[in-house]
């Protein structure tokens, strides 16, 4: 093929870029990594991906479009002779590259590139090393050298950091005919990674109709690795800072739904140890505080990250970085999870209002107390002016030959105690019932069980006792062999 390009209509048109022309095969494979910066102290730490990469006439999008696109944070030369890998053992790659990149949420993806001799084929071991980077140069892992790159050597208990699971690999491949075009067997191989056969009806790779438009054009992906062909060099690349982004929106998914189980988990169990209703409060508040900021990292982290047609107006480009997204899942993932985060705000916000209901109801017992307590106060204080009352009157009943205490007052002594008996039992009542009602709120500790327990109640759910399990009885022990000492299930 011309390495000019091709004209757009054969004639007087602009060229396109020259395709990529290249004697080796390109393995490039993408690496999640728990290492983040804050976003707000990175500024200018990283430099735009045209500094590094030839993105053709894209490269202004991307420029425009640096702080939601990958950046490059650091890109260094490997020297291939030192490198060693556990299966592959055929010539040492040609050249080897390293990159970092800083995603806009501030994570690192780590890249490694390699150019190797051989087809497709034969370099199937090598991406298997690469995937589970069962690679060393100069003796230490590739996870070490990458940690030590950006100055993090150990964890906190002294391990050195690894990758975390989520990494895509892709292949770059020149074709300049339509006969050295990869057959479709040729492909599922290099993108299962496994020299086999297959049934077509039965996988899950996809080809994007913009990469596949012409006879000397190929794009294969599937979930851990895509196959390239027949791109301009500006192509490959955009196709790279694609994967970077799908990888690290994968990488920030599966921490965003670890997070959320911990709230479940969390939320189940969060009348356990909070019998006041200031502390459930507290407890649930933070996670309403916690799901707000993990629906505003699914959107702006994994949902946005997967729309780039927006950005960067290219075919080839946006129907890649959509199709990556699809075979990766995270499409579906993110809507499943924004459900569960969803749920569980309303859950939280539920439970919010039951505790809200809980301090309206101790509020106003607090106030019906008050009423009762000046109401006692007066109720005294007026008993005592009745007494008093009764002796600064000028009547027959009152002599003023006897004492206050003579047995000729019985009588109004035992009315005023009646009065008072009857006040203090009235307020002694009504802070016995509050303390029940408080006890009986408190009591209300909707732990997990209490679900199963409902389910129970209302749908006729059997609930086991795990005392009374088979797997917990000793074979051939006298409990087990008697048939009237079965476990049985108990319905609560």
């Amino acid at each position: 093929m011309n390495a000019a390009g091709t004209r757009s209509n054969g004639s007087a048109s602009l060229p396109f870029d020259p395709y990529v022309s290249r004697e080796h095969t390109r393995l490039t494979t993408v690496y999640s990594t728990p290492w983040t910066y804050d976003p707000d102290q990175v500024d200018g730490a990283a430099g735009q991906p045209g500094e590094f990469l030839n993105l053709g006439r894209l490269a202004g999008y991307y420029s425009k479009s640096d702080q939601q696109l990958p950046q490059v944070l650091k890109r260094e030369a490997l020297d291939s002779s030192e490198m060693t890998f556990q299966r592959w053992t055929g010539e040492a790659p040609s050249s080897a590259q390293l990159w970092h990149f800083l995603l806009p949420s501030g994570q690192v993806v780590v890249g490694l590139t390699l150019d190797v001799s051989g087809g497709l084929i034969e370099v199937i071991p090598l991406l298997e090393d690469l995937y589970y980077a069962s690679v060393e140069y100069t003796g230490a892992s590739l996870e070490e050298i990458t940690a030590g790159r950006i100055g993090c050597t150990t964890n906190g208990d002294g391990s050195t950091p690894g990758f975390l699971p989520e990494r895509h690999q892709l292949v770059f491949i020149q074709v300049e005919t339509p006969e050295q075009a990869p057959d479709e067997d040729t492909i599922q191989r290099v993108i299962y990674r496994t020299d086999l056969p297959y049934r077509s009806q039965h996988s899950a790779i996809c080809y994007p109709a913009e990469l596949n438009r012409r006879p000397t054009t190929i794009g294969a992906l599937g979930p851990y690795v895509s196959l390239i062909g027949g791109h301009q060099d500006y192509i490959e690349n955009c196709v790279l800072l694609s994967a970077v982004q799908g990888v690290g929106s994968a990488a920030r998914l599966r921490e965003i739904r670890e997070v959320a189980y911990s709230y479940v988990r969390r939320f189940r169990h969060r009348s356990a140890d909070q019998r006041d209703a200031h502390d459930r409060r507290a407890a649930l508040e933070r996670i309403s505080d916690g799901l707000s900021q993990l629906e505003l990292e699914l959107s702006y982290s994994v949902e946005v990250g997967s729309d780039i047609g927006t950005l960067v107006p290219a075919l080839r480009v946006e129907s890649f970085h959509r199709e990556l997204f699809g075979a990766m899942g995270l499409t579906e993932r993110a809507i499943t999870i924004g459900q569960m985060l969803q749920r569980l705000r309303n859950a939280a916000a539920a439970e919010l209002t039951s505790v809200e209901s809980m301090e309206q109801r101790a509020a106003d017992r607090r106030r019906v107390r008050t009423v009762v307590a000046v109401t006692f106060v007066t109720t005294i204080t007026g008993t005592l002016s009745l007494l008093f009352g009764f002796f600064g009157i000028n009547a027959r009943q009152v002599d003023q030959q006897r004492s206050m205490f003579d047995d000729h007052y019985t009588p109004i002594y035992a009315l005023i105690t009646a009065i008072l008996l009857c006040a203090v039992a009235i307020f002694g009542a009504m802070r016995l019932q509050e303390w029940w009602e408080e006890r009986r709120d408190r009591g209300r500790t909707r732990l997990w069980e209490g679900t199963h327990r409902l389910l129970a109640r209302e749908a006729g759910a059997v609930i086991l006792d795990p005392d009374d399990a088979p797997s917990r009885r000793i074979p051939g022990s006298r409990s087990a062999s008697r048939p009237d000492q079965r476990a049985h299930p108990t319905s609560r």
